[in-house]
């Protein structure tokens, strides 16, 4: 798939972030198949990842908050776990797009054999260049994805062409802190880190501006919400639970192959230089 924005698509990079078969087993043993972080509310367990990320999922729902039969686009959607969570509790048909095509394969899959293949579709694309017509959706989320957006301005834009007026978009993810609030030390680790993941979007938008960057692309925010404190958890008990592998595999050379435990593990050290951000935003026109 090729970008008119100076070729800054990195597929190759995100295929060797995704396709590795360590990072795919990670994903597939550890989360289940899924590939975001947890929702931990004061006095739950933080030992439980899957239970929060089931939470998180139901957070997201909320947030679209739309009713049942509603059309939404999952803009990067994996697995395609997060869609079919938002179809069975919600009730909402969900159409997903992603860059990798083994994700693709796999969200079919699974859908068909949860027999959710009539409320969710999955198609490889590209969410900077939708296939999709004007207003043809009634909410957009990207579920820590927007992270891996080349142009995060440009996707928002087609985000905001592809819903209806009334529509309802929820974006959620990972934003650093700007550059002046960060000690040399955390900027030393966070820069390979994010070459490493390919997250082009990080270097594009932070913590303070990402909100502008939604209100830019003509949508009113209706909430931006600091969820750090429940997404923390998460870090700490990913941590607590691959740190020990994980020193075994850089020992014998091999973490360049399992990226997933490295998220987990090395970014560690950075946990209070990111935010995890809720954004809530309406397309008005």
């Amino acid at each position: 798939m090729v970008s008119d924005v100076q070729g800054e698509l990195d597929l190759a990079g995100l295929r060797r972030v995704y396709g590795t078969p360590g990072h795919r087993l990670f994903y597939r043993l550890v989360c289940r198949n899924a590939r975001h972080w947890g929702w931990t509310e004061p006095g739950q367990s933080k030992w439980r990842c899957w239970r929060a990320q089931r939470r998180l999922e139901a957070v997201l729902g909320r947030k679209l908050a739309l009713p049942p039969g509603s059309r939404v686009l999952d803009a990067g959607s994996g697995s395609g776990v997060v869609a079919r969570q938002l179809a069975t509790r919600f009730g909402l048909r969900v159409t997903g797009v992603d860059l990798m095509d083994f994700h693709v394969r796999e969200a079919n899959r699974l859908s068909a054999r949860a027999g959710l293949a009539g409320r969710t579709a999955f198609a490889c694309g590209d969410y900077h260049r939708l296939d999709h017509p004007d207003r043809s959706f009634d909410g957009v989320y990207s579920m820590e994805t927007l992270c891996h957006a080349y142009d995060p301005a440009r996707a928002l834009a087609e985000f905001h062409r592809v819903l209806r007026p009334g529509g309802r978009l929820v974006v959620l993810g990972p934003a650093p802190l700007p550059k002046a609030e960060l000690p040399a030390a955390q900027q030393a680790l966070l820069e390979p880190y994010m070459d490493a993941m390919v997250l082009p979007g990080t270097r594009r938008y932070d913590s303070r501006t990402i909100g502008g960057l939604i209100t830019g692309a003509g949508f009113r925010l209706e909430e931006e919400l600091d969820a750090t404190r429940y997404y923390l958890p998460t870090t700490e008990a990913l941590y607590a639970y691959f740190r020990l592998p994980y020193a075994v595999l850089r020992r014998l050379g091999l973490s360049e192959h399992w990226l997933g435990l490295r998220s987990t593990v090395e970014m560690y050290e950075v946990r209070h230089h990111v935010a995890w951000l809720v954004h809530t935003a309406v397309r008005d026109d």
